[in-house]
């Protein structure tokens, strides 16, 4: 019971650490480019509403607000609590900085925009949104996309620099045992192959090496294989059946044999440049990675089921934990490109939406109606809290 806490324990605050610096990098490329270009930037928050803490600077020194939740505003007979903090040359400023309860991320409130409040007090003032040039909120819009990008970048250039590159020694002997959220466990491993042991034949064909076995394994999806491998020069053996898996490769959707094992691999020290090098490639190759399982998804390849949604990060989150810092950040590199990804969707209610009415409206000269953007705003966050939900079920269920 106690290692069970332990384990939901350890998941929450990974999910927390994890996706909280995600989205708040992501707003904070927001918050950067707004200011950059001019824009008046209201609010900023780390975590979501309710507020917790807010700061801002004024004539008279820095006030620091306590926002009391309203089930304890009795007790104190206040809903705030406000402080002076007495500075000299004080200067007033356009942003309210604030602490939220929810931990997870946070928000930009931007002046001129029609975002996730449903705020529609536009009023041409230089300093909003809607007064800037097309090419000025192109670059708001997507800088939460680029930070996020950036972000993915740093970490897998990092992670390279630290710790090396991983190479494939080609030899037929099993470095891993692979798994997923929806299969723990693969046919090796049912079978008893180990780390360390070597493959000697697959179906009564001689393995010499790792290409030798990928090249049969693969041609051989959901098929019963003859398995013989050698540990400490004593060979065993195994019938088992390989699974079935889709893969999305440079060449479409193909169709795989496994077994769950992964090869030898050595760490090879990498410079300065070639981990930077190293980290785009990566990037880059998540992020096509992202574009050919979304061909998947609307192809009928892949199947909705096999979203994850925060349950299943919390889960992923708390594993790589477990496992050791690089490897929270190697997961959290590879979730930033997620972020990203997704958030250039041209779907209402993200980035991507966004982008799209301001280059119509920059198409056709003029703004689009506000009711018209509300009602965009509104049907995009219906659309996003129905998947979060439907996902977020398909976690649990499971679980």
């Amino acid at each position: 019971m106690l290692a069970t806490i332990n384990t939901t324990l350890i998941s929450i605050l990974a999910a927390i650490f994890t996706l909280g610096i995600l989205i708040l990098i992501h707003e904070l490329g927001h918050f950067l480019a707004a200011r950059s270009v001019g824009i008046r930037v209201e609010r900023f928050s780390i975590g979501f509403p309710p507020r917790f803490l807010s700061f801002r600077n004024k004539v008279d020194g820095l006030w620091v607000t306590i926002h009391i939740p309203w089930f304890l505003q009795k007790l104190f007979n206040a809903a705030l609590v406000e402080y002076r903090f007495r500075r000299k040359n004080p200067k007033a400023g356009d942003t309210e900085y604030n602490v939220s309860w929810t931990p997870l991320g946070g928000y930009v409130k931007m002046a001129g925009t029609i975002d996730e409040s449903l705020d529609t007090s536009i009023k041409g003032k230089p300093w909003e949104f809607t007064s800037k040039k097309r090419w000025q909120q192109l670059f708001v819009i997507s800088a939460g996309v680029i930070m996020n990008t950036i972000l993915a970048w740093f970490l897998f250039s990092t992670i390279f620099l630290s710790n090396g590159v991983p190479e494939m020694t080609n030899s037929a002997v099993v470095g891993s045992l692979s798994g997923s959220q929806a299969r723990p466990v693969y046919p090796a491993e049912q079978a008893g192959i180990q780390p360390g042991d070597r493959i000697v034949s697959v179906n009564n064909q001689q393995i010499n090496s790792w290409d030798d076995l990928i090249d049969v394994i693969h041609s051989l999806p959901g098929k019963t294989v003859d398995i013989t491998w050698e540990r400490d020069r004593v060979l065993q053996s195994a019938t088992l059946t390989t699974v079935s898996e889709t893969v999305p490769t440079e060449n479409g959707v193909e169709t795989y044999g496994m077994i769950g094992i992964g090869p030898e691999t050595i760490q090879r020290e990498v410079g300065f440049f070639e981990a930077a090098k190293l980290g785009a490639q990566n990037t880059y190759s998540f992020g096509t990675l992202m574009v050919r399982s979304l061909g998947m998804l609307i192809s009928g390849d892949a199947s909705m089921k096999e979203l994850g949604g925060p349950v299943a990060i919390a889960k992923m989150a708390g594993d790589m934990a477990r496992q050791g810092w690089l490897d929270v950040f190697y997961f959290m590199a590879i979730l930033s490109v997620n972020l990203a990804f997704i958030n250039i969707l041209p779907i209402p209610g993200l980035d991507g939406g966004q982008f799209i009415i301001i280059a119509i409206e920059g198409l056709i000269r003029r703004p689009l109606p506000i009711k018209a953007k509300v009602v965009i705003q509104q049907v995009g966050m219906v659309l996003l809290l129905g998947l979060i939900i439907y996902v977020t079920i398909q976690d649990i269920a499971k679980l």
